[in-house]
Protein backbone atom coordinates (compact mmCIF):
# COMPACT_ATOMS: atom_id res chain seq x y z
CA UNK A 1 0.00 0.00 0.00
CA UNK A 2 2.72 2.40 1.07
CA UNK A 3 4.78 1.51 -2.40
CA UNK A 4 1.57 2.67 -4.15
CA UNK A 5 0.89 6.11 -2.62
CA UNK A 6 4.76 6.93 -3.14
CA UNK A 7 4.40 5.71 -6.94
CA UNK A 8 1.32 7.93 -6.86
CA UNK A 9 3.15 10.78 -5.49
CA UNK A 10 6.10 10.66 -7.24
CA UNK A 11 3.75 10.61 -10.62
CA UNK A 12 2.45 13.64 -8.55
CA UNK A 13 5.38 15.13 -8.44
CA UNK A 14 6.74 14.12 -12.01
CA UNK A 15 3.63 15.70 -13.98
CA UNK A 16 3.82 18.88 -12.17
CA UNK A 17 7.56 19.57 -13.29
CA UNK A 18 6.76 18.25 -16.85
CA UNK A 19 3.89 20.65 -16.87
CA UNK A 20 6.39 23.60 -15.59
CA UNK A 21 8.92 22.53 -18.46
CA UNK A 22 6.00 22.81 -21.17
CA UNK A 23 4.17 25.66 -19.89
CA UNK A 24 1.42 23.81 -19.96
CA UNK A 25 0.29 25.50 -17.08
CA UNK A 26 -3.49 26.13 -15.99
CA UNK A 27 -2.66 29.40 -18.05
CA UNK A 28 -0.97 28.41 -21.03
CA UNK A 29 -3.87 25.72 -21.32
CA UNK A 30 -6.85 28.73 -21.24
CA UNK A 31 -8.56 26.45 -18.40
CA UNK A 32 -10.70 29.32 -18.11
CA UNK A 33 -10.01 29.97 -14.10
CA UNK A 34 -7.65 32.00 -12.43
CA UNK A 35 -5.28 29.26 -9.92
CA UNK A 36 -6.87 31.27 -6.63
CA UNK A 37 -10.27 29.83 -7.65
CA UNK A 38 -9.23 27.40 -5.42
CA UNK A 39 -9.90 29.20 -2.30
CA UNK A 40 -13.71 28.95 -3.14
CA UNK A 41 -13.67 25.46 -2.66
CA UNK A 42 -11.74 25.56 0.67
CA UNK A 43 -14.14 24.83 4.06
CA UNK A 44 -15.82 28.55 5.87
CA UNK A 45 -13.44 26.89 8.46
CA UNK A 46 -10.03 26.26 7.02
CA UNK A 47 -10.45 29.86 5.60
CA UNK A 48 -11.02 31.44 8.86
CA UNK A 49 -8.03 29.50 10.05
CA UNK A 50 -5.63 30.81 6.86
CA UNK A 51 -6.33 34.27 7.56
CA UNK A 52 -4.20 34.76 10.24
CA UNK A 53 -0.45 33.32 10.90
CA UNK A 54 -0.53 34.59 14.55
CA UNK A 55 0.13 32.41 17.49
CA UNK A 56 -2.06 33.86 20.09
CA UNK A 57 -2.04 32.93 23.22
CA UNK A 58 -3.46 33.74 26.88
CA UNK A 59 -1.71 34.44 29.95
CA UNK A 60 -2.67 33.43 33.91
CA UNK A 61 -4.36 36.79 34.17
CA UNK A 62 -6.55 36.02 30.72
CA UNK A 63 -4.63 39.01 28.71
CA UNK A 64 -3.88 37.76 25.08
CA UNK A 65 -0.54 38.02 23.95
CA UNK A 66 1.05 37.13 20.08
CA UNK A 67 4.89 35.98 19.37
CA UNK A 68 6.47 36.83 16.27
CA UNK A 69 8.35 34.24 14.54
CA UNK A 70 10.02 35.84 11.60
CA UNK A 71 12.15 38.13 12.81
CA UNK A 72 14.86 37.95 15.39
CA UNK A 73 16.29 41.31 17.54
CA UNK A 74 18.73 39.92 19.74
CA UNK A 75 21.39 42.03 18.13
CA UNK A 76 19.96 45.21 17.31
CA UNK A 77 21.15 47.22 20.30
CA UNK A 78 24.15 45.82 20.70
CA UNK A 79 25.65 44.69 17.51
CA UNK A 80 23.53 46.92 15.29
CA UNK A 81 22.43 43.62 13.49
CA UNK A 82 18.82 42.50 12.78
CA UNK A 83 17.44 38.76 11.35
CA UNK A 84 14.59 38.48 9.46
CA UNK A 85 12.71 35.72 7.27
CA UNK A 86 11.36 37.52 4.15
CA UNK A 87 10.74 36.09 0.61
CA UNK A 88 11.42 32.42 2.54
CA UNK A 89 14.37 32.86 3.52
CA UNK A 90 16.24 34.31 6.82
CA UNK A 91 18.63 36.99 5.97
CA UNK A 92 20.64 39.43 8.35
CA UNK A 93 20.49 43.21 7.78
CA UNK A 94 22.79 46.18 9.06
CA UNK A 95 20.72 48.18 11.40
CA UNK A 96 21.48 51.86 10.62
CA UNK A 97 20.52 55.65 11.90
CA UNK A 98 19.06 58.58 10.60
CA UNK A 99 21.17 61.28 9.71
CA UNK A 100 21.35 64.29 10.80
CA UNK A 101 19.51 66.72 8.33
CA UNK A 102 16.50 64.59 9.10
CA UNK A 103 17.03 65.19 12.77
CA UNK A 104 17.58 68.34 12.45
CA UNK A 105 13.71 68.92 10.36
CA UNK A 106 12.43 66.32 12.98
CA UNK A 107 13.13 68.24 16.05
CA UNK A 108 12.56 71.49 14.14
CA UNK A 109 8.74 70.09 13.08
CA UNK A 110 8.17 68.86 17.06
CA UNK A 111 9.61 72.15 18.30
CA UNK A 112 6.74 74.46 16.41
CA UNK A 113 3.82 72.20 17.11
CA UNK A 114 4.76 72.50 20.96
CA UNK A 115 5.09 76.71 20.40
CA UNK A 116 1.53 76.38 19.07
CA UNK A 117 -0.26 74.24 21.53
CA UNK A 118 1.74 76.04 24.37
CA UNK A 119 0.78 79.18 22.89
CA UNK A 120 -3.28 77.96 22.85
CA UNK A 121 -2.90 76.66 26.65
CA UNK A 122 -1.80 80.44 27.86
CA UNK A 123 -4.91 81.90 25.63
CA UNK A 124 -2.30 83.45 23.78
CA UNK A 125 -4.55 82.58 20.35
CA UNK A 126 -7.53 80.75 20.12
CA UNK A 127 -6.31 78.55 17.38
CA UNK A 128 -6.22 75.00 17.90
CA UNK A 129 -5.96 73.55 14.67
CA UNK A 130 -2.72 72.70 15.15
CA UNK A 131 -1.95 69.69 12.45
CA UNK A 132 0.85 66.98 13.99
CA UNK A 133 2.71 67.27 11.23
CA UNK A 134 4.58 65.24 9.53
CA UNK A 135 7.44 64.45 12.17
CA UNK A 136 4.44 62.85 13.90
CA UNK A 137 2.35 61.15 10.92
CA UNK A 138 4.66 59.24 8.94
CA UNK A 139 3.24 56.84 6.09
CA UNK A 140 3.95 52.73 7.08
CA UNK A 141 3.78 50.45 3.88
CA UNK A 142 3.64 46.68 4.12
CA UNK A 143 2.89 43.75 2.61
CA UNK A 144 2.14 40.26 3.22
CA UNK A 145 0.84 37.32 1.57
CA UNK A 146 -2.36 35.91 0.04
CA UNK A 147 -3.52 33.65 2.85
CA UNK A 148 -3.06 35.59 5.81
CA UNK A 149 -5.84 38.44 6.25
CA UNK A 150 -9.04 39.10 7.44
CA UNK A 151 -11.02 38.32 4.89
CA UNK A 152 -12.32 41.63 3.91
CA UNK A 153 -9.76 42.43 1.09
CA UNK A 154 -8.17 40.56 -1.63
CA UNK A 155 -5.49 42.54 -1.36
CA UNK A 156 -2.22 41.79 0.64
CA UNK A 157 -0.10 45.43 0.00
CA UNK A 158 -1.30 48.10 2.92
CA UNK A 159 -0.25 51.83 4.31
CA UNK A 160 -1.42 53.70 6.67
CA UNK A 161 -0.75 56.43 8.50
CA UNK A 162 0.78 55.92 12.16
CA UNK A 163 1.89 58.35 15.26
CA UNK A 164 4.90 57.62 15.30
CA UNK A 165 7.63 59.46 17.64
CA UNK A 166 11.92 59.04 18.18
CA UNK A 167 12.72 56.84 21.33
CA UNK A 168 15.28 57.16 23.89
CA UNK A 169 18.45 55.69 24.19
CA UNK A 170 18.16 52.17 26.20
CA UNK A 171 20.21 53.87 28.74
CA UNK A 172 18.42 56.75 28.46
CA UNK A 173 14.43 55.31 29.11
CA UNK A 174 14.49 55.25 32.96
CA UNK A 175 15.53 58.94 33.57
CA UNK A 176 13.09 60.30 31.02
CA UNK A 177 10.17 58.49 31.99
CA UNK A 178 10.90 59.34 35.63
CA UNK A 179 11.01 62.72 34.72
CA UNK A 180 7.58 62.38 32.92
CA UNK A 181 5.70 60.45 36.02
CA UNK A 182 7.59 63.73 38.16
CA UNK A 183 5.66 66.71 36.41
CA UNK A 184 2.14 64.42 35.81
CA UNK A 185 2.10 63.68 39.48
CA UNK A 186 3.03 67.51 40.39
CA UNK A 187 -0.09 68.67 38.07
CA UNK A 188 -2.62 65.75 40.13
CA UNK A 189 -1.24 68.01 43.33
CA UNK A 190 -1.74 71.10 41.81
CA UNK A 191 2.11 71.85 41.65
CA UNK A 192 2.95 71.88 37.66
CA UNK A 193 0.72 73.33 35.14
CA UNK A 194 -0.29 70.65 32.84
CA UNK A 195 -0.19 70.20 30.06
CA UNK A 196 2.01 73.12 29.35
CA UNK A 197 5.35 71.76 31.84
CA UNK A 198 4.83 68.46 29.77
CA UNK A 199 5.66 70.09 26.82
CA UNK A 200 7.96 72.52 27.87
CA UNK A 201 10.18 69.65 29.68
CA UNK A 202 10.02 67.78 25.82
CA UNK A 203 10.86 70.65 23.76
CA UNK A 204 14.15 70.41 26.17
CA UNK A 205 14.69 66.80 26.17
CA UNK A 206 14.10 66.25 22.09
CA UNK A 207 16.93 69.12 22.08
CA UNK A 208 19.72 67.23 23.51
CA UNK A 209 20.70 65.26 20.17
CA UNK A 210 22.47 62.50 22.72
CA UNK A 211 19.22 61.43 24.83
CA UNK A 212 18.22 59.36 21.68
CA UNK A 213 18.61 56.39 19.70
CA UNK A 214 18.89 57.03 15.98
CA UNK A 215 18.36 53.31 15.09
CA UNK A 216 14.48 53.23 15.52
CA UNK A 217 11.21 54.86 15.59
CA UNK A 218 8.40 53.80 17.50
CA UNK A 219 4.43 53.63 17.16
CA UNK A 220 1.58 51.72 18.74
CA UNK A 221 -0.59 49.17 16.18
CA UNK A 222 -3.72 50.54 18.34
CA UNK A 223 -6.70 48.51 17.37
CA UNK A 224 -5.06 45.21 16.98
CA UNK A 225 -5.75 42.13 19.85
CA UNK A 226 -8.78 44.56 21.14
CA UNK A 227 -10.43 43.30 23.23
CA UNK A 228 -7.63 41.47 24.94
CA UNK A 229 -8.77 41.15 28.08
CA UNK A 230 -12.11 40.57 30.16
CA UNK A 231 -11.83 44.13 31.25
CA UNK A 232 -11.08 45.90 27.86
CA UNK A 233 -12.00 49.57 27.36
CA UNK A 234 -11.42 49.47 24.06
CA UNK A 235 -14.39 46.88 23.25
CA UNK A 236 -14.53 44.69 20.15
CA UNK A 237 -13.65 46.55 16.19
CA UNK A 238 -14.78 43.44 14.81
CA UNK A 239 -11.21 41.81 14.13
CA UNK A 240 -8.77 41.20 16.13
CA UNK A 241 -5.36 41.89 13.62
CA UNK A 242 -5.03 45.36 11.57
CA UNK A 243 -3.80 45.12 8.11
CA UNK A 244 -0.64 46.08 9.40
CA UNK A 245 -0.10 44.24 12.17
CA UNK A 246 -0.93 40.76 9.83
CA UNK A 247 1.49 41.71 6.89
CA UNK A 248 4.39 42.18 9.78
CA UNK A 249 3.85 39.23 11.00
CA UNK A 250 3.95 37.41 7.58
CA UNK A 251 6.92 39.60 6.41
CA UNK A 252 8.07 42.19 9.05
CA UNK A 253 10.36 43.84 5.93
CA UNK A 254 8.29 47.67 5.93
CA UNK A 255 8.96 51.33 4.22
CA UNK A 256 8.25 54.48 6.80
CA UNK A 257 7.73 57.35 4.60
CA UNK A 258 8.03 61.13 6.21
CA UNK A 259 6.56 64.30 4.57
CA UNK A 260 6.63 67.80 5.07
CA UNK A 261 2.69 69.13 6.08
CA UNK A 262 3.65 72.40 6.61
CA UNK A 263 6.38 75.08 5.96
CA UNK A 264 8.19 75.24 9.52
CA UNK A 265 9.57 78.24 10.62
CA UNK A 266 13.03 79.10 11.93
CA UNK A 267 15.21 79.78 8.79
CA UNK A 268 15.41 76.48 6.92
CA UNK A 269 18.08 74.67 8.66
CA UNK A 270 17.72 71.40 6.88
CA UNK A 271 18.94 71.21 3.14
CA UNK A 272 21.90 73.51 3.72
CA UNK A 273 19.37 76.55 4.13
CA UNK A 274 17.42 76.23 0.56
CA UNK A 275 14.75 77.81 0.80
CA UNK A 276 10.91 76.63 -0.51
CA UNK A 277 11.84 73.06 -0.10
CA UNK A 278 9.42 70.85 1.38
CA UNK A 279 11.65 67.68 2.80
CA UNK A 280 10.65 63.90 2.74
CA UNK A 281 12.50 61.20 3.58
CA UNK A 282 11.46 57.42 3.09
CA UNK A 283 13.11 55.16 5.50
CA UNK A 284 13.59 51.02 4.64
CA UNK A 285 14.05 48.74 6.99
CA UNK A 286 11.78 46.18 9.69
CA UNK A 287 8.94 46.76 11.74
CA UNK A 288 9.52 44.94 15.11
CA UNK A 289 6.22 43.86 17.37
CA UNK A 290 6.02 43.53 20.75
CA UNK A 291 3.04 42.47 22.52
CA UNK A 292 2.68 43.97 26.32
CA UNK A 293 1.58 40.69 27.91
CA UNK A 294 4.65 38.77 26.44
CA UNK A 295 6.11 37.18 29.40
CA UNK A 296 9.44 36.51 27.36
CA UNK A 297 9.65 39.87 26.35
CA UNK A 298 12.81 41.29 27.28
CA UNK A 299 13.62 43.71 29.87
CA UNK A 300 14.45 46.40 26.74
CA UNK A 301 11.27 45.29 25.23
CA UNK A 302 9.09 45.93 28.76
CA UNK A 303 10.73 49.19 28.76
CA UNK A 304 9.55 50.26 24.82
CA UNK A 305 5.87 48.63 25.25
CA UNK A 306 5.79 51.08 28.86
CA UNK A 307 7.40 53.81 27.54
CA UNK A 308 5.34 54.24 24.01
CA UNK A 309 1.99 53.38 26.00
CA UNK A 310 1.96 55.85 28.31
CA UNK A 311 3.08 58.59 25.98
CA UNK A 312 -0.21 57.52 24.11
CA UNK A 313 -2.55 56.94 27.11
CA UNK A 314 -1.24 59.39 29.39
CA UNK A 315 -2.12 62.28 27.22
CA UNK A 316 -5.08 60.67 25.34
CA UNK A 317 -6.38 58.68 27.59
CA UNK A 318 -7.34 55.12 27.02
CA UNK A 319 -5.73 51.84 27.20
CA UNK A 320 -2.39 51.45 28.06
CA UNK A 321 -1.58 47.89 27.38
CA UNK A 322 -1.48 48.11 23.46
CA UNK A 323 0.85 46.67 20.50
CA UNK A 324 4.48 48.39 19.99
CA UNK A 325 5.98 48.60 16.50
CA UNK A 326 9.49 49.31 16.40
CA UNK A 327 10.48 50.50 13.46
CA UNK A 328 14.22 49.32 12.80
CA UNK A 329 15.83 51.48 10.06
CA UNK A 330 18.31 49.99 7.95
CA UNK A 331 18.33 52.51 4.68
CA UNK A 332 17.35 55.69 4.27
CA UNK A 333 16.40 57.94 1.14
CA UNK A 334 16.39 61.76 0.64
CA UNK A 335 12.57 61.44 -1.31
CA UNK A 336 12.06 65.44 -1.59
CA UNK A 337 11.08 65.94 -4.88
CA UNK A 338 12.94 69.12 -5.77
CA UNK A 339 16.09 69.20 -3.86
CA UNK A 340 19.65 68.46 -6.13
CA UNK A 341 21.73 66.30 -5.57
CA UNK A 342 20.66 64.56 -2.39
CA UNK A 343 16.99 64.48 -3.05
CA UNK A 344 14.20 62.76 -5.89
CA UNK A 345 14.51 59.34 -4.08
CA UNK A 346 18.18 58.99 -3.86
CA UNK A 347 20.11 56.94 -0.85
CA UNK A 348 21.53 58.96 1.73
CA UNK A 349 22.08 56.04 4.42
CA UNK A 350 24.38 54.39 3.80
CA UNK A 351 25.62 56.89 1.10
CA UNK A 352 25.35 55.64 -2.04
CA UNK A 353 27.09 56.34 -5.16
CA UNK A 354 25.03 57.54 -8.37
CA UNK A 355 26.70 57.71 -11.41
CA UNK A 356 26.21 61.27 -13.36
CA UNK A 357 25.09 59.14 -16.58
CA UNK A 358 22.11 56.96 -15.51
CA UNK A 359 22.40 55.47 -18.70
CA UNK A 360 25.30 54.17 -17.40
CA UNK A 361 23.96 51.48 -14.93
CA UNK A 362 24.15 47.92 -15.79
CA UNK A 363 20.41 45.96 -15.09
CA UNK A 364 20.77 42.65 -14.31
CA UNK A 365 18.33 41.05 -15.66
CA UNK A 366 17.69 36.81 -15.15
CA UNK A 367 18.89 34.47 -17.78
CA UNK A 368 16.19 32.57 -19.70
CA UNK A 369 16.42 29.25 -20.87
CA UNK A 370 15.67 30.26 -24.96
CA UNK A 371 15.60 26.44 -25.66
CA UNK A 372 12.01 25.59 -27.02
CA UNK A 373 10.97 21.45 -26.46
CA UNK A 374 9.69 20.48 -29.96
CA UNK A 375 6.72 18.13 -30.32
CA UNK A 376 9.04 15.26 -30.74
CA UNK A 377 11.08 16.65 -27.50
CA UNK A 378 7.81 16.49 -25.42
CA UNK A 379 7.07 13.28 -26.61
CA UNK A 380 10.26 11.78 -25.69
CA UNK A 381 9.99 13.84 -21.87
CA UNK A 382 6.63 12.13 -21.45
CA UNK A 383 8.32 8.59 -22.57
CA UNK A 384 10.93 9.43 -19.88
CA UNK A 385 9.24 10.64 -17.10
CA UNK A 386 6.46 7.69 -17.46
CA UNK A 387 3.77 10.34 -17.55
CA UNK A 388 0.33 8.75 -19.09
CA UNK A 389 -1.55 10.35 -21.14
Amino acid sequence: MKKTEKLSKDRGMMRRSFLKLTGLSSVGLSLGFPYFSRWGNVSADDQTAAKSATRWKTDNEGNTYFIPTNIKTDKVNDQRLITARVDGGWKTYPVREFDNEFHEWWIMERLWYYDKLIAFFNNETDELGIPNGGHHNPVLATYGRRFNRRGDSDFHLNSAVKGYTILPKEENIDYISEELDKIYKAGEEGKADLPIDIFKFRKDLYQDKSLWDKTKFGTLELYTGRPINAADEAGNYGFKETKTFQNIMANPMSTLTYMTLFSTEGGQAFFKGLEGEEPEWTFKGFSWLISNYNPDNTEYEKKMAAYNNDAHCKYHGGSCDIAVNLFVIVEQFNTSPGYDPEGRGRRVVPPYDYTSDMSNMTVIKPEKNSKRLTKEDKIELIKKLRIPV
